[in-house]
């Protein structure tokens, strides 16, 4: 078996990014990409790439510049065996070898590898937490993950949406609380107020990007609320920053989604040092390197939970993942309401009345794609 053809399709939201009103659901990003990928015995695979969908085609589609050192994705992978997932990995690694092996070109590569993971559960009838090593949880808590709203009653409100949704965990990010983190605070409080002891609250923005003294004080606030974690409160390259909030914070410090790679993990784990390392499967590297990443966290002690913030491509490979990792601790569960988010699946996964998502269990990832939604939101 080979790969016979790969496509990059590009889908653009009808609607701008952002959230309106609190009973209404954040929208965006407004451009998604998908990889479909197909061999030679008619199997396909997809995957999902949380990144600019545009960048991620021109390095699919790129010429080869120097053969075996400078070259697009698609001429390394069309004629291989889908199944050599680690052999592929390494050959797309090497192309970028002259004009840089991360962020774009190794985004582009985790959508890749997604798609052949899918392939391989197809190809030998398992779902691919078999395939990644076994399934310790059949299902993970979810938190809905949403935006924060502009008020206090507004947050209240959102607070009693997702309770009645099922949800146990919710996480608020970005918005008004990046805007002004101080102001921020009376905006998680409400939250708190409304979510009452039993559902986690996390946070999740940047707080600033060097003067971790303030930093640290607006952490140690939401303390006061018993906020859960408190994700990306710092750029993620800045690691001499994040290990002096980790050192001072009364909250578990979340990062990594802006990350890829073991090289990059390795760093943000032995110098910057977060609680929860926090990659992207559509970013990282896909699966095969995402793998690594658990592993390399829980030698030092460090909690998982994957980024998936676009469709249910991700969520389904997320939930693969954290069902093959031990102490997994959350789903994230993007609540967009876009329908290149939430109806690009003819079977879209659903949250449980409990706040549970259950691990897919038909071979690969276990999505089947609603190709009507996708031939009307396809720009490329």
């Amino acid at each position: 078996m080979k790969i016979q053809s790969i496509d990059t399709i590009i889908l653009e939201s009808p609607y701008e990014y952002g959230v309106k009103a609190a009973e209404q659901e954040s929208t965006g990003p407004k451009y998604s990409c998908l990889v479909r990928i197909r061999t030679d015995e008619g199997i396909e695979g997809v995957g999902d790439v949380d990144s600019h969908p545009h960048v991620i085609k021109a390095m699919i589609d790129a010429p080869t510049a120097t053969p075996g050192l400078i070259d697009g994705l698609r001429n390394v992978l069309i004629g291989m065996n889908p199944l050599e997932t680690d052999l592929i990995w390494n050959k797309l690694y090497e192309a970028g070898y002259y004009y840089g092996r991360r962020g774009g070109h190794l985004q582009a590569i985790s959508g890749i590898d997604i798609a052949l993971w899918d392939i391989k559960g197809k190809v030998l009838n398992q779902s691919v937490s078999v395939l990644l090593g076994g399934r310790f949880h059949e299902k993970m808590k979810a938190y809905a993950s949403t935006l924060f709203r502009d008020t206090p009653d507004n947050m209240k409100a959102a607070v009693n949406k997702y309770r009645t949704l099922g949800f146990k965990a919710i996480k608020f990010g970005w918005g008004s609380f990046t805007q002004n983190p101080r102001y921020g605070i009376s905006l998680v409080e409400a939250a708190r107020k409304e979510a009452g002891d039993e559902i986690d609250i996390m946070v999740d923005g940047y707080i600033t990007n060097n003067d971790i003294v303030f930093a640290t004080e607006i952490v140690n606030r939401l303390a006061e609320f018993g906020v859960y974690w408190m994700e990306e409160p710092l750029p993620s390259d800045n690691l001499i920053g994040f290990r002096k909030l980790s050192e001072n914070a009364k909250v578990t410090i979340a990062t990594g989604e802006q990350l890829g790679g073991t090289f990059e993990y390795a760093e943000l784990i032995e110098k910057g040092n977060p609680d929860i390392v926090q990659f992207d499967i559509s970013r990282c590297g896909g699966l095969t390197e995402a793998k690594k990443i658990v592993e390399m966290a829980r030698m030092h002690s460090k909690l998982i939970c994957p980024h998936a913030w676009t469709s249910d491509i991700l969520t389904a490979a997320s939930l693969h993942l954290n069902s093959n990792t031990p102490d997994a601790i959350f789903q994230e569960f993007c609540t967009n309401d876009t329908p290149t988010s939430r109806d690009i699946a003819l079977n879209p996964i659903e949250l449980t009345p409990d706040g549970y998502i259950n691990v897919p269990t038909l071979p690969g990832l276990g999505i089947s794609l609603n190709e009507e939604i996708i031939e009307r939101y396809k720009v490329v």
